[in-house]
């Protein structure tokens, strides 16, 4: 599955995912291949691309939530595009409540999990998609953390305003791998999106809670390993709930040149006393988003594979599996057994979603017919 810009479509490619207009209304399914009609209803809904199968690749596995997610994903893309170019314009907004208390309601109060999957990115729209996903991300774990009204608005503001000044980046630099990076063009980087902070804040009149979220957030990710301390006091939990969400979609995320860390990659990385993040506030993301679910395969270190039987709330790297090479039932919360049997990763397709498989049914029917415990 690749991301073709609008302008490179041609008659012929397969959509991977579904279309939707503004307003959420699908378009075209999954495995439709474009026509020229197609392809110019796709530039009159001003779409900013689309992500196409490649010419052999399989449809991949999609559920209704992931369907619902991707919907809500698009049409908050497009809303967001519409925000953020209006305060560049000079403007003040007048979608920007309405995004927030759609956030809210959907992500805000949730008593379960979310599966949380990342898509492709291109220069045209890497930029509203992360700051839609930081803001998605920020809420869950605020949820969890039960931070409520102006804290909570405040957050989700700063999460969708954050990264104007990265609009101004040039594409060059977007498309260039991390790595690549020189230590100018790096500062460079941090300079156009300090900028847009600047311009933002005469554009509207952002409260102090959003200036400070904002301001602190752009600051510390320039060094996450020394940003936990400001002026010898702690950041307190708003800074420290974007600085999380950020993180962890930044490390993630499919960019041009670069792998993206799994989830059970990133969250290791995330959980390290070294790295500058509160571990209170990344348990809290563990509570909100699916990392190692329920019915999911996994690779051990030592290069077996399983199933999860159960989560463990507490540490999901210690869960109950399923050990597929000879049914035996590893429980990771004993010393012994997880230093043997550690989950190296979670199995997804090539479009990042979990692979699930019918083991875990026929388990579930053996136990229940009392033939394993």
């Amino acid at each position: 599955m690749k991301f073709v810009p609008t302008e490179k479509l041609k008659i012929g490619m397969r959509l991977a995912k579904p279309i939707y207009n503004k307003t959420g209304v699908m378009l075209y399914e999954r495995d439709t291949k474009l026509t020229s009609q197609g392809i110019e209803s796709i530039k009159n809904f001003d779409l900013i691309g689309i992500y196409i199968l490649e010419e052999a690749e399989p449809l991949p596995p999609l559920t209704e939530e992931d369907r619902e997610f991707e919907r809500f994903q698009t049409v908050s893309v497009f809303s967001l595009k519409e925000i953020l170019s209006t305060i560049k314009a000079g403007k003040q907004p007048d979608k920007l409540e309405t995004l927030v208390l759609e956030i809210t309601k959907r992500f805000g109060d949730r008593r379960g999990k979310i599966t949380f999957t990342q898509n492709l990115r291109s220069p045209e729209d890497t930029v509203y998609k992360h700051s839609l996903n930081v803001a998605i991300l920020s809420a869950v774990i605020a949820g969890k953390l039960e931070l409520k009204g102006d804290t909570f608005h405040d957050i989700i503001v700063a999460a969708l305003l954050h990264d104007i000044g990265s609009l101004d980046i040039p594409k060059e630099l977007l498309m260039k791998p991390q790595e690549d990076l020189t230590e100018e063009e790096i500062k460079r980087i941090y300079k156009f999106r300090d900028d847009g902070y600047k311009d933002l804040r005469d554009v509207m009149d952002l409260n102090s809670n959003i200036s400070k979220n904002i301001s602190y957030l752009l600051r510390d990710i320039k060094d996450l390993k020394n940003s936990i301390l400001t002026g010898g006091k702690k950041v307190d939990s708003s800074v420290e709930v974007l600085k999380v969400a950020y993180t962890f979609d930044n490390l993630t995320a499919m960019k041009y040149g670069q792998e993206p860390k799994s989830d059970i990659e990133a969250y290791k990385a995330i959980k390290q006393p070294g790295c500058g993040l509160n571990s209170t506030v990344v348990r809290a993301l563990t509570k909100a988003i699916y990392i190692v679910p329920v019915g999911c395969s996994v690779q051990f270190e030592n290069g077996e594979k399983g199933i999860v039987l159960t989560e463990n709330t507490d540490d999901i790297l210690r869960p109950f599996i399923l050990n597929f090479s000879d049914n035996t039932i590893h429980n990771l919360i004993e010393g012994k057994e997880y230093e043997k049997y550690q989950i190296k990763d979670v199995l997804k397709t090539l479009d990042n979603r979990y692979i699930m498989t019918d083991k875990y049914e026929e388990y579930l029917k053996q136990l229940n017919a009392g033939e394993v415990k």
